[in-house]
């Protein structure tokens, strides 16, 4: 037995005595074959080609068959485009097509997508159910951003997506923001910079290239750039105070991208260009002085921030100007490329500074392993989507996530006589399935010959009239208060018509709990409900926590990552304990 653990702690040392050698000669070779493959792919790309591996196109995944999926293979060889944006479609059918295109494509493809939150971000009822990311903080541990983000990566990778557009760098201090909210980690910046950091090594570690948004930080406004050019009157001493503690970060734990967002900064640029357009925000505050030298992408050319302003393809040669490497789904492809290209005719764009940008897409993507294949196994998809310890360990973070914020008459969580004889009211601000589809199912579990009441979008002022009648015939009243956050929607609140009737459920005198399946900040809306719970989301992994925690199967364990002015401070949180 001696002799054996001599030999191998022998081994062991002689192994790690000639790591340190071997290890420089395997990254000075992985060093030499990548400057080779990319010199020569470099080499036999036309200067339209090089052009076209600038530019990304967005792709519905569902749409993209038949004649569709023709035309959009058409477009990878004439337009020589680097990339695509998959949206939708299920673990299967993305594999599917991304092997597709990858073969259609004569240079491979980089293939990003929003996963925010993993793929059921796109994809509704596929991939790992993590929590958004203000649940994430909410639960307290930066470890379960790095994981999160390495299950995204691994599980992205399976289906051919190989550029993870996260995580959100944003710090959502300003309570009226329609388009960040809780995909930010919260208002901290050293805090927020922590989970940004962990989540960049856990993509990377997963395999993906991962992207810190939306720089310099689009979290102070209430205008939803999908819709208009929003402007944060932050100067540059406030912005290195706050909003780039968290890029900072991403950036000194290796992120390979950042994405540009569409905001204008007149304090910093002295003008209302937004930061996506502006040298001074990419080549200068970006570049020089943050030092990144990986892939720089902009967000969507499509947005109305963008396209109210500059039609066409002129958007695309203004954020490369700036200093952007990609240009994302602008939404005329072929013009963009022409612009472009009439650009370095007219030396707006030089060869060189073209060349410069091309070679950090073709290092990105021969630090993917593209290079040498390109292509996923389809038969792999099932055994690495949706593993078991992964779901476990996400519908963990969800219920440390869930947040008390007031219990004044010591409602929660719901005994068992008081869950029989309560009304519970879900109160959905959308027409979409998802609100309360995981919630209601959860509360007849617990609950026999359940009163559940709703109200949607449809709803007229009769039928709220008699919904309070009905509600008011209870003992305690549980309302379910679903708001989606959605791309162009421009708000978070409830509609006043639905936040009304909630008022007036609470001016009846019952004991009204309010679980709020959006941000924290709805509690503005109804500021004297007896009890406020937070679960951060209208997602299922978000509905299943949120019950477990009002009914008392698991216990109130989340902090506020933001503040909601006059009401709470951030870090507020009662904890309970389970029944």
């Amino acid at each position: 037995m001696i002799l054996r653990v001599f030999i191998c702690v022998a081994v062991v040392l002689t192994a790690v005595s000639f790591t340190p050698s071997r290890v420089g000669l395997s990254r000075q070779r992985r060093a030499e074959g990548e400057a080779r493959w990319v010199e020569e792919t470099l080499k036999g790309l036309s200067p339209r080609e090089r052009l076209g591996q600038m530019l990304v196109a967005p792709v519905q995944v569902e749409q993209a068959t038949g004649e569709r999926l023709e035309e959009l293979k058409r477009q990878l060889t004439e337009l020589g485009l680097g990339g695509v944006v998959v949206r939708g479609g299920t673990p299967e059918t993305l594999a599917a097509l991304t092997n597709e295109l990858q073969r259609a494509a004569r240079i491979p493809l980089l293939v990003g997508a929003d996963y925010e939150r993993g793929l059921r971000m796109q994809m509704k009822s596929a991939g790992t159910p993590f929590q958004n990311n203000m649940g994430v903080a909410a639960a307290g541990d930066p470890r379960a951003a790095f994981e999160q983000g390495k299950v995204t990566a691994q599980e992205a990778r399976a289906v051919g997506v190989n550029w993870l557009f996260g995580p959100v760098a944003d710090l959502n201090n300003n309570p009226d923001n329609p388009v960040i909210n809780i995909r930010s980690f919260g208002e901290d910046p050293r805090r927020v910079a922590e989970f940004v950091a962990a989540a960049v090594r856990g993509t990377r570690e997963g395999g993906a290239l991962s992207t810190a948004k939306h720089f310099p930080g689009h979290g102070d406004t209430a205008v939803d750039s999908h819709i208009g050019l929003p402007t944060i009157q932050a100067d540059r001493a406030r912005l290195e105070r706050l909003e780039l503690v968290p890029f900072r970060a991403a950036v000194a734990a290796g992120v390979d991208s950042v994405m540009t967002a569409h905001i204008a900064l007149p304090k910093l640029n002295g003008d209302e260009l937004p930061a996506t357009l502006s040298p001074k925000v990419t080549n200068d505050l970006l570049r020089r002085e943050l030092k990144f030298d990986g892939l720089v992408v902009t967000d969507s050319l499509g947005m109305g921030a963008i396209t109210k302003g500059f039609p066409g393809g002129e958007a695309a040669v203004r954020a490369i100007q700036a200093g952007a490497d990609v240009a994302l789904t602008p939404p005329e492809l072929k013009a963009s490329l022409d612009a472009l290209e009439e650009a370095v005719r007219s030396g707006r764009l030089t060869g060189e500074r073209v060349d410069e940008s091309v070679r950090r897409i073709l290092r990105a993507k021969y630090r993917l392993g593209l290079s040498e294949r390109r292509t996923v196994d389809p038969q792999a998809v099932k055994n690495l989507v949706e593993r078991r310890d992964a779901v476990e360990s996400a519908r963990r973070v969800a219920e440390n996530s869930i947040t008390l914020l007031r219990d004044g008459r010591g409602l929660l969580p719901l005994d068992r006589r008081r869950a029989a004889s309560a009304a519970f009211v879900v109160v959905a601000a959308d027409e979409d399935p998802e609100e309360g589809r995981t919630f209601v199912p959860q509360v007849q579990a617990r609950v026999a010959n359940a009163r559940v009441l709703r109200a949607d979008p449809k709803t007229t002022a009769a039928e709220y009239d008699a919904l309070l009648a009905e509600a008011t015939k209870a003992e305690t009243v549980v309302v379910a208060a679903f708001v989606k956050r959605a791309a162009g929607k421009g708000t978070v609140a409830l509609p006043e018509r639905q936040a009304e009737f909630v008022r007036r459920l609470i001016a009846t005198g019952r004991p009204v709990a309010v679980v709020a399946f959006s941000g924290p900040y709805l509690v503005r809306q109804l500021p004297d409900a007896a009890a406020f719970v937070v679960a951060y989301g209208i997602e299922d992994v978000a509905q299943e926590a949120a019950a477990r925690v009002l009914f008392g199967d698991a216990p109130a364990r989340g902090r506020l990552p933001v503040s909601v002015p006059g009401l709470f401070q951030a870090g507020a949180g009662i904890q309970t304990r389970a029944k």
